[in-house]
């Protein structure tokens, strides 16, 4: 996590958060952030993180066999 960390702190506070003098922090929503840096930030969760990894392959999955319903031959 401590490579998560890093790359949190380095490229999407400091490049993207908003400070707010009055209480001494900043602020950052996913919402605020480009597109490219979501990819980046998902990819590299999904690489170090496995707890991620197996969430999102879960609901990858469960969005398949819900087509697989759907679709005839």
């Amino acid at each position: 996590m401590e490579n998560i960390n890093n790359y949190i702190d380095t490229c999407l506070i400091q490049e993207y958060a908003i400070p707010n003098r009055e209480l001494n922090s900043f602020e950052l929503d996913l919402d605020d952030l480009p597109e490219i840096e979501l990819d980046n930030f998902l990819h590299r969760l999904m690489q170090e993180d496995t707890t991620v990894r197996d969430v999102v392959h879960h609901h990858m999955q469960r969005l398949i066999e819900n087509r697989l319903r759907e679709v005839t031959l």
